[in-house]
């Protein structure tokens, strides 16, 4: 439910609130089968352990219960106050919520054992400020600043498990996450054949606690020593997790960029039909970022920079016909760089797309 309250000519106040309720429930049980029985291998004890080594390796049973019910109210409340017709400013407290959910496809193991606390996915519990003005200098220009800042506590992040035998991937719970930066964008009409615009973006994304993140790529197979026999240095256990509390978030990049613009022509006859000759462009950029939800020396895309163009003619009615190109200068980028599972420092990476150009045709009646 939202309202709108205007308290003055130009001051609104827009309060709203929201409730939210999820019940989930799993009873996963896995069975692996197949291959040599160990129970009838006439081999040594040890061969038969190493057998069942082999096989676990594979894919383990595994079983676990586990079940959810959560509530929620979320709310928002926003100021917005136009000072004049070329100034608004605003002020926003909002606060959100990601349902409660379980993984389905098992979980990793402490010890040996299902780590069944990490059944549970927990729900996401936003807070989150922004304020900012919206302004027009003059009737040709526009020109904005927004910051923020949002918190974010219990996460949700998909992670790889190195564990091929026990799961591939499941999703973990951050403890907290917060994320703030600034927005600044722009826009001038320079004359009826001219006009630009352009924004950028400066974000701080950080893991404030993430105490049990999964291990990076170039940790997999750590061990520490085993507590059960703390006077034994060839007695140890394999690590599962790492805390990588004030690491940075995958996917989000420092700086952000767009810059663009248009050419139009005077009116000029198309097919017997009144157009118009026009050029445009869009060029976008980001800085390095993490591809890993622990962060790792190896998964991390390096920064790059894409242009678009288009040419074509444009008619209000009638036909239209453009040619058009993205990713003109043909940049080579990974748009995500991964662990594959399972394994023992292998990772492979999602390229992005190469030069692409084509004919658009259309119709207007």
């Amino acid at each position: 439910a939202n309202v709108d309250w205007k308290v003055t000519e130009g001051l609104h106040i827009l309060p709203g609130i929201r409730f939210n309720y999820d019940k989930k429930d799993v009873n996963y049980n896995r069975t692996a089968y197949g291959g040599l029985d160990t129970a009838k291998y006439a081999g040594t004890k040890a061969q038969k352990t190493t057998l069942q080594g082999f096989k676990n390796g594979v894919y383990t049973s595994q079983s676990y219960t586990a079940n959810a019910d959560e509530n929620n109210f979320t709310y928002q409340l926003t100021v917005a106050y136009k000072a004049n017709k070329r100034v608004n400013a605003y002020a926003t407290y909002s606060t959100s919520y990601k349902p409660v959910g379980v993984n389905v496809a098992g979980l990793p193991t402490v010890n040996g054992a299902a780590a069944t606390d990490l059944a549970v996915i927990k729900p996401e519990d936003v807070k989150h400020i922004e304020f900012g003005v919206k302004t027009n200098p003059t009737d040709n220009v526009t020109l904005n600043v927004t910051f923020f800042n949002t918190d974010i506590k219990n996460y949700q992040t998909n992670v790889q498990s190195p564990e091929l035998g026990v799961n591939r991937g499941y999703i973990a719970n951050a403890e907290k996450v917060n994320v703030k930066g600034s927005e600044l964008d722009a826009s001038i009409r320079v004359n009826k054949n001219l006009s630009f615009f352009g924004a950028l973006t400066y974000t701080d994304a950080k893991y404030v606690t993430f105490t049990n993140a999964p291990l990076p790529l170039e940790e997999t197979g750590a061990v520490t020593q085993d507590p059960a026999f703390p006077n034994d240095p060839t007695k140890t256990v394999q690590l599962a997790f790492k805390d990588v509390s004030g690491g940075e978030l995958p996917g989000i990049s420092k700086w952000a960029g767009s810059f663009g613009g248009e050419i139009l022509s005077n009116p000029v006859t198309f097919f017997g039909q009144e157009s118009k000759i026009f050029l445009s462009f869009n060029a976008f950029y980001r800085s390095d970022f993490s591809s890993s939800p622990s962060p790792s020396a190896y998964l991390n895309i390096n920064g790059y920079a894409l242009v678009n163009a288009q040419l074509g003619f444009r008619a209000t009615t009638g036909l239209s016909v453009f040619v058009w190109s993205r990713n003109l200068t043909n940049k080579n980028y990974y748009e995500q760089l991964l662990v594959a599972g399972g394994n023992a420092g292998q990772y492979a990476g999602v390229l992005g797309d190469q030069r692409t150009y084509g004919v658009t045709l259309r119709y207007t009646y």
